[in-house]
């Protein structure tokens, strides 16, 4: 167990484990380059006003965090299932994620355009809350789904690779 955990962490430092990596940090590096629109309200087309969005970026880091450790914690499922399905999971995060996304974004615009005007929500309005919750969930979610996308790949190499060497 401790062996396969370290071998496990060596192969993060391969292509799939970087790329996992990355979805897991990039809600943080986001804040510094803000692809994805996270900002708080009063600023130019930011609309979180209940929620801050330092607590959107630290649960969009935990949860793939989550996401790294529950993968590796069900490491026997790619041993025991075959290439194609676990393939087919991983674009399935990925095609969820990137609906995700969208939502994530199409909820946004939305909502900083509509919240005043048609919605009549002012500064502090707690109904706000109704759109501030699906956005950090679209936003957790995205990540989330991304990483686990990554992290299928790089187990299915990982265990392929190993089989193959240990002759399983």
């Amino acid at each position: 167990m401790l062996q396969e955990l370290k071998d496990f962490l060596a192969f993060l430092t391969n292509l799939w484990g970087i790329l996992a990596g990355v979805s897991v940090f990039f809600p943080l590096s986001n804040v510094l380059v803000e692809v994805v629109p996270c900002c708080a309200y009063g600023t130019d087309e930011c609309v979180f006003d209940l929620v801050p969005p330092i607590l959107i970026t630290t649960v969009a880091t935990i949860v793939p965090l989550f996401v790294v450790q529950v993968t590796f914690a069900g490491r026997d499922q790619f041993r025991r299932s075959n290439r194609r399905a676990m393939l087919r999971k991983a674009w399935l995060s990925l095609s969820a994620g990137v609906l995700s996304l969208l939502a994530y974004v199409a909820t946004y615009r939305a909502y900083g355009e509509y919240a005043y005007g048609y919605f009549g929500l002012g500064s502090g309005d707690p109904r706000k809350m109704l759109f501030e919750i699906p956005l950090l969930v679209a936003y957790v979610v995205f990540f989330s789904l991304l990483t686990r996308a990554f992290m299928i790949l790089g187990m299915i190499e990982f265990f392929g690779n190993r089989s193959t060497r240990d002759g399983d």
